[in-house]
């Protein structure tokens, strides 16, 4: 088992390592990595993540929605130029063009038909889809949830698993954190789930609505939308279940209790440090939103005061997740030279 980042990590290798192949090299020399997990837990994002990060074209094939022509291509009749007639395949759709260079991504593989899967077996094998193979450059990867999360999905084809390398991804707390705060999500659902990580993935099959990472990015959303209270707490339950939006609506109420953030950042020394852990994860969470170059030395005074020292670690971390430029800021390298035992960026 891994979390996102270390998935990513080794995706990428295997897929730096497989586009720059000489054009001659064997299908043989590609892994063909296969995610699994849960539903929520981000395996379509991360994908995408690393085709941005090494510059690549990204295609998704969804195999719970598609037909086996819809990945080899459909039969077609040719006119021959001596009036006698064949049979030729078409590209299929999703097919990438000459010169480029990608990831070509089957989602959903345990959701496919059979005989969906023993083509992809074929894409996967051989670097083609019946005729036409891949341009030099490309490489697949996969992913799909696992058998004991009831997900529509069924046990692959001996022949078909021989062919990738699997592997197990697990939920873990700083690495969705990581992420929205990459992303620019509501920050008081960061605080929300440092102060309570039970509540960051409780998949229920059976639920119509749970908590995920995926359920918790759309709450982000959803917070912006306006609403009263009543109808924005209905709204959150409906994508996280009563139970998780019951629990953030407490929070939400504790949240709105936090002193005035931007007078604390002027007057750091002067600021009441708070006893209640709720409402110093919510401090902490608007301290790491706003942290820039200018304030970063009032702040990292205030976060000095802390009895906790973890706090000041992931207020820095997550400010770093959202702006990489802070790496360079001088205050911020000092503590961190003060702290060598905490491990941050």
């Amino acid at each position: 088992m891994a979390n996102i980042t270390q998935l990513i990590t080794r995706t990428k290798a295997a897929v730096h390592y497989a586009v720059n192949l000489p054009e001659d090299a064997d299908a043989s020399e590609h892994s063909t990595m296969y995610w699994v997990s849960e539903p929520g837990l981000g395996k379509t994002s991360g994908i995408k993540q690393i085709a941005r990060e090494l510059d690549l074209k990204l295609v998704i094939v969804d195999l719970a929605q598609s037909e086996p022509t819809d990945i080899c291509g459909t039969n077609w009749i040719k006119d021959n130029p001596d009036g006698s007639r064949s049979m030729t395949r078409l590209k299929p759709e999703w097919f990438p063009e000459e010169g480029t260079k990608g990831i070509l991504f089957f989602d959903e593989v345990a959701q496919g038909e059979k005989a969906s899967l023993n083509v992809v077996g074929q894409v996967i094998h051989e670097l083609r889809a019946g005729p036409h193979k891949l341009p030099h450059g490309w490489v697949c990867v996969a992913a799909s949830n696992g058998i004991k999360d009831k997900a529509g999905v069924q046990r692959l084809p001996s022949q078909l698993k021989d062919r990738f390398n699997f592997q197990y991804l697990e939920v873990d707390l700083e690495s969705v954190i990581k992420y929205f705060r990459s992303i620019g999500a509501d920050e008081r659902i960061c605080a929300y789930l440092r102060f309570r990580p039970e509540w960051v993935h409780r998949f229920n099959a059976d639920a119509d609505s749970c908590p995920t990472p995926r359920s918790w990015h759309r709450v982000s959303n959803v917070l912006k939308w306006g609403l009263d209270w009543e109808d924005m707490l209905e709204c959150i339950a409906g994508e996280v279940g009563p139970a998780a939006a019951g629990d953030f609506a407490g929070f939400l109420k504790l949240y709105e209790s936090c002193p005035d953030i931007d007078e604390l950042i002027a007057k750091p020394m002067a600021a009441e440090v708070p006893t209640d852990m709720g409402v110093m994860y919510a401090i902490c969470a608007a301290l790491a939103t706003r942290m820039n170059d200018d304030n970063a030395d009032n702040i990292i005074k205030f976060l000095n005061r802390l009895p906790q020292g973890e706090f000041a670690a992931f207020v820095i971390k997550d400010a770093y997740n959202r702006d990489k430029e802070l790496k360079s800021n001088k205050a911020i390298r000092a503590w961190c030279l003060d702290n060598g035992h905490v491990l941050l960026v």
